[in-house]
């Protein structure tokens, strides 16, 4: 049951940059999709929350500000930087430049926390590397700046993993999730009063949005974490992996994108070396 939900976990995560294209293309922006997407997950997760009241203990104060600017500080900008590259880019390149993610943790480990990578950690880095460096040389011109904002979510997440291994472990899964949700939701309500970017126009791009709300938020990490307390982060990791190739398959069949040779390429690179790392990442500590 693990493995089965965290492959639903990863399937519904692949479909956000689809659900993401379809609000665009009915009159939505990016900082007004991650609005709705952020206040409507964090009102389902608070309903669930008041259901479950009796067994939820809260966290301390202290941790309950730590969780909020995790979701408003550390959460909110990758969501943002993703979600303006997506808006850039092919999803699928998008996509695979976003899952190097785990290379970077592994290098910010070794700098910050002094966790040298073994032999067969560097070679898949350098793989995953050279993947994205394939997989980025396919833009069109004029996408540079969503390769970059790509790297930036990319780069960014790596932060938000690292923090919230330190601060998550102290409160139950449910009850962090809650807190950053409702984080990523007042940062982004803030920008949606300044900058008063365009809402869907439309039926279907209000129900892209709340798509990407509930399935690719709320039953995305509830399975997640659903499925990692069952087999451990490690394994979970390497199943996750399903999550680029639904959002490749999406882009593809869903949104007519160009699948060349050399993207195919890149991309094997990139999911394979995720999925090593994973795996040498899980015996390193048993």
């Amino acid at each position: 049951m693990g493995i089965i939900f965290i492959l639903i976990s990863g399937a519904a995560f692949g479909l956000l940059p689809w659900f993401a294209r379809t609000a665009y293309d009915h009159g939505t922006e990016p900082l007004g999709m991650l609005a709705v997407r952020f206040t409507f997950a964090s009102i389902l997760l608070l309903a669930v929350h008041s259901f479950r009241k009796k067994d939820i203990s809260l966290p301390s104060k202290k941790l309950s500000i730590q969780l909020f600017l995790l979701g408003a500080v550390g959460y909110a900008p990758q969501a943002t930087f993703f979600f303006f590259g997506v808006e850039r880019i092919d999803t699928s390149l998008a996509t695979v430049i976003f899952y190097t993610y785990p290379a970077f943790v592994v290098l910010a480990s070794w700098v910050v926390f002094r966790h040298t990578p073994s032999v067969r950690m560097a070679v898949c880095l350098i793989v995953a590397v050279l993947g994205t460096a394939l997989t980025a040389g396919q833009i069109s011109t004029g996408s540079g700046l969503g390769v970059a904002l790509m790297f930036g979510a990319s780069t960014w997440y790596t932060g938000y993993i690292l923090i919230s291994s330190k601060i998550t472990g102290q409160s139950g899964a449910f009850v962090s999730l809650t807190y950053v949700m409702v984080g990523a939701a007042v940062s982004h309500l803030l920008l949606l009063a300044l900058l008063r970017p365009s809402l869907p126009q439309d039926t279907t791009g209000w129900l892209a949005v709340f798509a990407a709300a509930i399935i690719s938020t709320v039953v995305a990490m509830g399975f997640f974490f659903a499925g990692v307390s069952r087999i451990g982060p490690g394994e979970a990791a390497v199943f996750s992996t399903i999550e680029p190739v639904v959002s490749i398959a999406v882009g593809v069949y869903a949104l007519d994108e160009n699948l060349t040779t050399t993207r195919i390429i890149g991309a094997l690179c990139v999911l394979v070396s995720v999925a090593v790392l994973a795996q040498l990442s899980r015996a390193d500590t048993k």
